[in-house]
């Protein structure tokens, strides 16, 4: 990342030495297919990046933008550090290009959840539905219990009741 330089991206202005408009830019990432995704994305004829090309940040989903590092303390805790320098996930790639046809901006989907995110949630969404069961499934009394029972059965049926059974 880096402040001032020009972003390679067709038709954008930013960090050009006639605006005010200086923005983070990130140069473009070592591995070839990534690379070649940037590329693609930014949809330049017949453009091969130089080792000095940069993207500036108004071409990225936030999303994707690493603005703090996060570790987790002996105990448990989590400490969140802001970052001096942004970086970019290494999934990312060049999105949002207003300067050119809608049809070349999109938004990246989401980052999946990872599968213990997804068990943890199943997990709590069981616990509460089975919650909500046992408090809806109670029987209070008897009493309650001969009526709700006499209602379902219906008219057709022979209800033979004693004290404490039906």
């Amino acid at each position: 990342m880096g402040k001032g330089r020009k972003c390679c991206v067709p038709g954008c202005n930013f960090n050009y030495n006639n605006t005010d408009n200086y923005v983070s830019s990130f140069t473009f990432p070592k591995d070839a297919t990534s690379k070649n995704q940037w590329v693609k994305s930014i949809n330049r004829e017949h453009f091969i990046p130089s080792s000095t090309a940069v993207v500036c940040i108004k071409h990225f989903s936030s999303q994707f933008i690493i603005k703090e590092d996060r570790i987790v303390r002996d105990d448990g805790s989590e400490l969140i550090v802001p970052r001096k320098i942004w970086k970019l996930t290494n999934d990312t790639y060049p999105s949002i290009f207003p300067n050119q046809p809608s049809y070349l901006s999109h938004e990246p989907s989401t980052s999946r959840t990872s599968p213990s995110e997804r068990i943890t949630a199943l997990k709590l969404r069981d616990e509460q539905n089975f919650a909500e069961w046992c408090t809806n499934d109670t029987v209070n009394s008897f009493e309650i219990f001969q009526e709700t029972f006499a209602k379902k059965l219906g008219d057709g049926w022979l209800n033979i009741r004693t004290d404490n059974f039906v």
